[in-house]
């Protein structure tokens, strides 16, 4: 049996300098960025994930066949582009993605088929709640990791979901939202009990992180940042570094920063642009 499954989105992103013109293509997505970055602790690792036969569509399926991971898709209808501004030291930039249409139903007779193969498995909040249990069901019992994805997915999805959970990870935004307070201190420990969750991991980027273990709560200052980077999926990198001690049996505050440091690095543009 092998050890993690991840089901979520794999989709191609182009960061553009504003100011040169200067830009990389590279896959992004929940799902796509905690499978690679899993796959880099060195766990055997498989993702799940919609594609489309469009342009767009192509241009993904064609940087998951560079992934050293292994990849199972099922079809999406099409896609769906946004634009997003982002500052890197000082400077912006402009985040062009293009996401499969969302209609996760499709994903889940393949999820089905595939849980029963693997020891663990991450999910996010893309898929709809129904979903969602289906794959908590057939998921070994407090095997199952749930990835937050933008606030009111989170909201509408996750208190429905009172299943047991390894762990559930959230940025700041989303856990002020579900809980409607700080998500600091005792807050964090009774949101990690309203989500029946063993560990609450909570982003807040450049400030660090707080995680809450068997509601035992510890802090942890953010790592430091290279230059000619951004943020975008330092979160889903901070996932897969809690799910890979989990899987591993470590101390689960150990990898974490390790693997935010390497997602980081990755999302460095080229030396000189």
């Amino acid at each position: 049996m092998s050890p993690v499954l991840v089901i979520g989105n794999a989709i191609p992103e182009t960061v553009r300098r504003a100011a040169t013109g200067a830009s990389i293509l590279r896959i992004g997505g929940v799902g796509a960025i905690t499978a690679r970055e899993l796959h880099r602790c060195g766990l055997d690792v498989a993702l799940l994930t919609l594609t489309s036969d469009d342009a767009p569509g192509r241009t993904a399926q064609n940087l998951l066949r560079q992934q050293p991971f292994a990849v199972h898709t099922t079809p999406s209808a099409g896609t769906v582009g946004y634009t997003n501004v982002l500052t890197t030291d000082g400077e912006p930039q402009e985040l062009d993605c293009e996401y499969p249409t969302i209609t996760w139903h499709e994903i889940s007779a393949a999820a089905i088929a595939l849980i029963p193969q693997y020891e663990w498995v991450a999910a996010d909040c893309n898929l709809d709640a129904t979903a969602l249990r289906e794959i908590a069901q057939r998921t070994r019992q407090g095997r199952l990791v749930i990835n937050g994805t933008a606030p009111d997915r989170c909201r509408r999805i996750l208190p429905t979901t009172d299943y047991p959970k390894a762990a559930v990870t959230l940025n700041r935004t989303e856990a002020a939202i579900l809980f409607d307070l700080t998500a600091t201190g005792a807050d964090a420990v009774a949101l990690a009990r309203q989500l029946n969750a063993q560990h609450l991991l909570i982003t807040h980027d450049a400030d660090g992180w707080l995680l809450v273990a068997n509601s035992i709560i510890s802090r942890h200052p953010a790592v430091p940042v290279p230059p000619d980077t951004d943020f975008i999926g330092a979160g889903d990198a901070a996932t897969a570094g809690l799910l890979y001690a989990l899987a591993t049996g470590q101390e689960p505050a150990s990898q974490i920063n390790p693997a935010i440091t390497r997602r980081l690095q990755h999302n460095r543009l080229p030396s000189g642009q």
